[in-house]
């Protein structure tokens, strides 16, 4: 099956998920809107400014159709999730937005779209992880200035210049160009902050991605990467040739260096440059004394609190069952500085707990009142001797029992002879004691 016709199957179904589920995506945006922005604001003490921003983002009704999406359309964990996004956005996204000097993600011009009208994005994975100092709040800005692309061509659209029902642009496609890397240059922290700390802030927004200029000497990398990717990102991964990607991707939406006959990437105009005005430069640390807390004020940071801790079954949680903390970061990370074993042990002990604890009560009083039962109808439960109240002869090889005794509650004292030989008959004799 083709790149086309596999991505086809994909946007049919999420056309159709649309459909079905943005009446509910608008409620689960009232009630963000309604009932859980002004408890932050009352419980966060947040400031005009603050409430501005969070409610622009809840007007972005794509991106809580996303979050909606990702939780399989279950109301309350996408209330809980997105109510997580709302404080680490407030927490970690400036007021002011920075530009880099060096763009690490680019958008090709927006006329410049896949089949089904998404734009695309080139992303030179080597840029990336050559970058000096550390990239992440770039990445964190990029990303950022991507959801604000997709809201202002969503926005710029008008539904009545489409046949039937108006299905917004979602999603991306993105070429991620990995030539001139190796597994010296990767940097596995930084890819396991990506993708299970920052793409859970900005869910559903890449459709596919492309992996261009892979070789055998990228293997080591990429079986490194697969390892930490979930199996839903795995089926949007491909590895095309340069006809396979010219098959999907016509030549005209294409830069030189990609068989394309546009002009090379460095020439052509990037839609991201203007989506946040005015443009400046990203300040860069001049020593590494230079904290996160000194560049967050410099940045336009409002004093928001950071968040403290997740809780280590949070679906939010990058290190899913290990305690994390996100003191004076912008991410959480490990609380203890490693993953360890006792921590997970707790964590699945406390979800066996959890899921069983009603039942083990259940049994727990099952069993005393058995106990209570049985002790009063028998107050003394082991044997013990009184004098014989009468005697009865059975005779093992004749099958003949006899017994003289009528009282129903006896201890059995046995005694046996002529057990060795196997003709010989056994008699037992039964002391039967009446209890007191």
């Amino acid at each position: 099956m083709s790149i086309y016709e596999q991505l086809r199957a994909q946007q049919e179904l999420l056309v159709g998920l649309y459909e079905q589920n943005i009446e509910g995506a608008v409620r689960l945006q009232k009630t963000l809107a309604e009932d859980i922005l002004p408890g932050l604001v009352d419980e966060l003490g947040l400031d005009e400014d603050d409430t501005t921003r969070a409610r622009e983002w809840l007007n972005d009704q794509e991106s809580i159709f996303r979050i909606y999406k990702r939780h399989k359309f279950t109301v309350p964990f996408a209330l809980e999730h997105a109510r997580d996004t709302l404080l680490w956005r407030l927490a970690s996204i400036p007021t002011t937005t920075y530009r880099h000097s060096a763009s690490l993600i680019r958008c090709l011009p927006l006329t410049c779209r896949d089949p089904f009208e998404r734009p695309i994005l080139i992303i030179r994975v080597a840029e990336i992880l050559r970058a000096p100092g550390d990239v992440r709040e770039v990445l964190v800005h990029h990303m950022e200035q991507l959801r604000l692309n997709l809201k202002a061509l969503n926005e710029g659209t008008n539904p009545g210049d489409t046949d039937g029902e108006f299905v917004p642009i979602l999603q991306y496609v993105a070429l991620f160009d990995i030539a001139n890397i190796s597994v010296q240059d990767t940097n596995m922290d930084l890819i396991t902050w990506f993708i299970f700390e920052l793409i859970p802030r900005f869910p559903g927004m890449l459709a596919a991605v492309c992996v261009l200029n892979y070789s055998w000497a990228h293997s080591g990398v990429w079986g490194l990467v697969k390892r930490v990717l979930p199996k839903s990102a795995l089926s949007r991964i491909f590895f095309p040739s340069r006809d396979e990607l010219l098959q999907y991707i016509p030549r005209s939406a294409l830069p030189q260096e990609y068989g394309g006959t546009l002009s090379t990437l460095s020439e052509l105009e990037d839609p991201l440059e203007n989506v946040i005005a005015p443009p400046c430069e990203l300040p860069q640390p001049s020593s590494s004394e230079d904290s996160t807390p000194h560049q967050a004020s410099s940045s336009g940071l409002q004093p928001i609190p950071r968040i403290g801790s997740i809780p280590p079954t949070s679906h939010l949680n990058p290190y899913f069952g290990y305690p994390v903390s996100g003191r004076n970061t912008l991410t959480p990370r490990l609380r203890h500085g490693r993953q360890r074993k006792r921590d997970l042990l707790r964590t699945l002990a406390s979800l066996w707990w959890s899921r069983w604890k009603h039942r083990v009560y259940a049994l727990l009083c099952i069993a005393l009142a058995l106990v209570i039962v049985t002790s009063r109808r028998r107050p003394r439960i082991f044997g013990w001797k009184q004098p014989c109240a009468g005697r009865a002869k059975i005779n093992i090889a004749g099958l003949r029992i006899v017994s003289t005794a009528a009282e129903t509650n006896w201890v059995w004292v046995w005694s046996g002879r002529g057990a060795s030989m196997p003709s010989a008959d056994v008699e037992v004799v039964a002391l039967l004691a009446k209890t007191v």
